[in-house]
């Protein structure tokens, strides 16, 4: 199981089940919950649900597979045990080594733990490969593969992305069952009927069955969130199993709860299958995922940022800062810019973007269309391969101040200048500042599309913007080695 956010009130978690995570395995909700009826879909003929359900998951369910995990408990070597050295030295050396798993370890020791077990759920989809869920297998020692009829079978892994949280197994092709189909998850809509297979708590193949309840869902595991949301009864343990659409065909992958206990509250996410099943024929074909890379820092368009541009909608995604001889910048691309469609298809917002980009072979060119000066231009991008950024740097620690002021009465911030220009010294709480999210020693280099380079500079600029009838102002800040943009509302 893998938690993926956490707070008072609900827990988004994985939902591979283990001895890792007791506790969240065996809670049980305090009261039992019926599966969702099946509907047919509007303007549909109705006919016996129960019926078609019950021959589908016939043909789909001995294609749908229970994985067993055994995970490598994490060793480290440790010091004196406070306890141990406090003992009797002939206790001492009657424990001996032995004494160090009850009370802890002596010098040089190496502290192990019993291999984890977990469980999670699979299917196949091409001869003997098996998709499942990265969180089900990650620091997996050794995999076994529970059929439907009780068989089961050594795994092995072929590769993972950890970034859409997929994996792909496979066994011997004497194992191999029917491949399940992949169906169409651009076409499935808000309240088309589905229904789920996987091995919750262990116990199996287990049915359950609802309706979409929201597409496109953001829960803030990785940049390419795209989640399908459904009402079907999904719980630890199903982590990798299908969804299904009415025809039987796969269109998402399980993957994660919103839930206050652990158990099924109607709130689960799937990989859609549009996602997953191009990330799974790379892992198929070459054991690992390459995405294609812009090499441009983007952020979301908010509604601040959308009227210092003078636009009605908060539409698109903006260009904050640009990587130096990356394909961005070598197709002309600027900050400020902002990107309304890629390869001819519109770009509504980041997130829309970076999947877009990530989805597109290095080596590719597309159009990108960008709104720039309040005309629209078409840039050409050749795509390359996505490499891991390095290491941001500490925020902006000004050695010397200088010239310190207060940059607008009502914007709420207050800045002094240093060897490098302005740069943010204090927030006022409460401020408009503050709620757009600038911070103490962010470092202004732009303000109202104006590179600024002292105190004065800057007051002049939001000066200027407030005489020119704008409702909020624009800035640039540099924030841990990266360039962003915030819209802050300026009060009339």
């Amino acid at each position: 199981m893998t938690f993926l956010k956490q707070n008072s009130r609900s827990i988004l978690a994985g939902l591979a089940a283990g001895a890792s995570l007791t506790a969240l395995a065996i809670a049980a909700p305090s009261h039992a919950i019926s599966p969702a009826p099946i509907l047919p879909p509007v303007g549909a003929v109705a006919t016996p649900a129960r019926a078609n359900l019950a021959d589908l998951v016939e043909r789909v369910s001995p294609s749908v597979v229970q994985i067993m995990v055994r995970q490598a408990p994490s060793a480290q070597r440790v010091g004196d045990a406070e306890g141990f050295e406090n003992l009797p030295p002939g206790l001492r050396d009657f424990f001996g080594r032995r004494f160090r798993f009850d009370f802890g370890a002596q010098p040089g020791w190496e502290s192990r733990a019993p291999d984890r077990l977990g469980s999670g759920s699979g299917f196949f989809v091409e001869g003997e490969y098996i998709v499942t869920n990265n969180h089900v297998v990650d620091n997996a020692r050794k995999l076994r593969v529970r059929f439907d009829d009780g068989e089961e079978a050594e795994g092995t892994l072929v590769g993972t992305d950890a970034k859409t949280d997929l994996a792909v197994i496979k066994v011997d092709r004497k194992y191999a069952r029917k491949p399940l189909a992949w169906g169409d998850s651009d076409r499935s809509r808000v309240g088309d009927s589905v229904f789920t297979i996987g091995a919750p708590f262990s116990l199996g193949n287990t049915v359950t069955a609802g309706i979409i309840s929201a597409r496109g869902r953001d829960i803030s595991s990785g940049p390419y969130d795209d989640y399908i949301q459904i009402d079907a009864p999904i719980n630890p343990g199903n982590s990798g199993g299908p969804m299904f659409n009415a025809a039987g065909e796969v269109i998402g992958v399980n993957t994660a709860i919103y839930s206050p206990s652990g158990g099924n509250v109607g709130i689960g996410f799937s990989i859609p299958a549009h996602q997953a099943k191009a990330v799974v024929r790379q892992i198929i074909d070459k054991g690992y995922v390459e995405r294609g890379w812009l090499g441009a820092n983007i952020q979301r368009v908010t509604p601040e940022i959308a009227q210092s541009f003078g636009l009605s909608e908060a539409k698109g995604a903006f260009i904050a800062e640009v990587t130096p001889d990356s394909p961005a910048a070598k197709a002309g691309l600027q900050p400020m810019d902002l990107v309304i469609a890629y390869g001819g298809r519109p770009i509504a917002d980041t997130h829309a973007l970076t999947r877009a980009v990530a989805d597109t072979r290095p080596g590719e060119s597309r159009d990108l269309t960008v709104r720039r000066d309040g005309q629209e231009r078409t840039l050409t991008v050749r795509i390359a391969a996505l490499e891991t950024p390095g290491r941001p740097t500490q925020p902006a620690t000004p050695a010397s101040l200088s010239d310190q002021a207060a940059l607008e009465d009502g914007l709420g911030l207050e800045v002094a200048e240093d060897e490098q220009g302005p740069v943010i010294v204090d927030v006022v709480s409460g401020s408009p500042a503050e709620e757009a999210g600038l911070r103490v020693g962010d470092r202004l280099l732009m303000v109202n599309q104006t590179r600024v380079s002292s105190t004065s500079g800057a007051q002049a600029a939001v000066a200027q913007a407030k005489k020119g009838g704008r409702t909020a102002v624009l800035v640039q800040v540099e924030r841990n080695g990266s360039k962003l943009f915030v819209g802050v509302p300026l009060k009339a």
